[in-house]
This record gives C-alpha cells, sequence and structure tokens, in this order.
C-alpha cells in the first residue's frame, strides 16, 4: 500500500477546509412590523377642563361690551352643564351687580345634575364655587373697609368741624378783648 502524500493530503484538508467556510451568505431582508399604538383615551373630565381652558381664553379676549352680551340674561334652568359652567365663569370675569349670586345659582344647578355629563364637569364646578367663595368674601371685606374709610372720614371731618368752631371761638374771645376800651391809667 503506497503511503499518502503529505502535500496531498494537506491539500485536501484545506480544500476541505475551505468549502466549509465558503457557504454561501445569509441574505438579510428588512421586516416591517406593524405595532398598533393605541391612542390615549381622553376622560370627560379632561374633557372639560380642555374646553373650560379654552373658553376662559376665549373670554379674556373680549371687550367688556362683547363680555357683557356673552352674560346677558337667558333661560340659565334649561342649559347643559357645559354651558352653565361656562356661562358661570363669564359672569365671575364680568363682576356686575348680582353676576356672582347667578354664577353661583348656576354652579349649583351643575352641582346637583346627576347625568353623566354633568359628573365631568363636577371637579371644575366646585374649583370654581371655592373661587366664588373666596371672591364674595373679598368683596365682602372691601365693603367693611369701605364702610370704615367713609366712617372714618366722616369722624376726621366732624372732629375738624368741632376744631374749627373751637378755633372760630377763640378767635372771637381775641377780638373782644382788643376792642375793650383801654383803661386809664392812675
Amino acid at each position: 500500500m503506497p503511503v499518502p502524500d503529505i502535500r496531498l493530503l494537506s491539500a485536501l484538508a484545506v480544500s476541505l477546509l475551505l468549502s466549509a467556510c465558503a457557504q454561501p451568505k445569509p441574505e438579510i431582508r428588512e421586516v416591517r412590523i406593524e405595532v398598533p399604538v393605541p391612542t390615549p383615551e381622553v376622560l370627560p373630565a379632561d374633557a372639560a377642563a380642555r374646553q373650560l381652558l379654552s373658553h376662559h381664553e376665549r373670554l379674556m379676549k373680549l371687550s367688556p361690551a362683547e363680555l357683557a352680551h356673552e352674560v346677558a340674561p337667558r333661560d340659565d334652568g334649561k342649559l347643559t352643564p357645559a354651558a352653565a359652567t361656562q356661562l358661570a365663569l363669564a359672569l365671575t370675569l364680568h363682576r356686575s351687580n348680582g353676576d356672582l349670586a347667578r354664577a353661583q345659582a348656576l354652579l349649583d344647578q351643575v352641582q346637583r345634575d346627576t347625568t353623566l355629563e354633568a359628573q365631568a364637569w363636577l371637579s371644575l364646578v366646585r374649583l370654581l364655587q371655592g373661587r366664588l367663595a373666596e371672591q364674595r368674601r373679598l368683596e365682602e371685606h372691601i365693603d367693611k373697609l369701605n364702610q370704615q374709610a367713609r366712617d372714618s372720614q366722616r369722624d376726621n371731618q366732624r372732629r375738624l368741624d368741632q376744631l374749627n368752631e373751637k378755633l372760630e371761638a377763640l378767635k372771637a374771645i381775641e377780638r373782644s378783648l382788643n376792642t375793650r376800651p383801654a383803661a386809664t391809667k392812675p
């Protein structure tokens, strides 16, 4: 049996190794997978807050005449919770006689409402009621301070009148002393 040639064996081994390494390249393909992204659900209370904020922005841009038209008397009992809350907000900005009481009545109306729409507005109604209570408290405090200022002014005027009367009386006494005939010297 002939002895195999080492060169032949090494060439065979190298060719086997090269053939093992020379596998076809794997094919890379891009695969796109659509992943559904859930749209965030807007809660009714969030939608109500956004609506009230945009309404407030609109009200702040109105002239006093346009704001007065916005709060013109209407049948407040037939308003939806959204419309009643928005009107109450407009009334707090208008600040005419009776507006705060009307706004409070509208907010009470929404608070008593048991519909689902009214439930979305309840937290905003409570916020506005707190603001109304604070505004009323401040207005009452201002009225009290104004009354105290008027009373103080009236008291000061009365004191001034009394001091003027005393001054006039002293002037009259001084004039009467100067008009007496001088006594003769003995």
